[in-house]
């Protein structure tokens, strides 16, 4: 049986400086490194290492990767759609396989944050099975990154309008879900 460990909360004094109670604050839900050995879900490790594994596992060309394509491609453009988009490896795994043993046209990579940690655009960039990268500025992303599209394939969408706007309503009490409403 494994064993979860809740998010410790820690209760601040009001009284205590700004720099403090911020830090007190992110303490209660942000954290390096795990103390416990077994981990949520039944895991036996930490997350971000796994994920740097898979990565280099991809890289590898010695090494044979499985992905699962469900579903007929052929002749069709494909969207790739995730919350994020952190290292290539897997992306440009899912892109190359719609690509050649789908038969896919065309690869478009959407992810609501744009990453893009340590060559992660670049490798994207170089696969010529990938059309397009759209992401939205939701999370800062260096002007490098954005100078470093030789290729073009980068789409920013700018979200700070939404943003703004949904902040401004759930201040004033105002109704959010127009904002999801679709007008032609």
């Amino acid at each position: 049986m494994s064993t979860s460990t809740a998010p410790r909360v820690r209760h601040t004094n009001t009284s205590s400086s700004s720099d403090e109670l911020a830090a007190n604050m992110t303490a209660s839900f942000l954290s390096t490194k795990s103390n416990n050995e077994h981990f949520g879900l039944g895991g036996t490790g930490d997350a971000g290492a796994t994920s740097d594994e898979e990565e280099e596992d991809l890289k590898n060309p010695d090494l044979e990767t499985h992905v699962t394509l469900v579903g007929d491609v052929r002749d069709r453009p494909v969207f790739i759609v995730d919350d994020m988009i952190d290292k290539a490896g897997s992306w440009i795994a899912a892109a190359e396989t719609v690509v050649k043993r789908g038969g896919a046209t065309k690869v478009y990579c959407f992810a609501t944050h744009g990453l893009f940690s340590e060559d992660g655009l670049e490798e994207m960039e170089d696969c010529r099975c990938i059309e397009k990268i759209v992401v939205t500025n939701s999370f800062p992303m260096p002007n490098d990154n954005v100078r470093k599209d030789a290729k073009g394939k980068l789409v920013v969408l700018d979200v700070s309008h939404l943003l703004a706007e949904a902040i401004r309503r759930n201040h004033h009490g105002e109704s959010i879900s127009q904002l999801f409403m679709h007008y032609d």
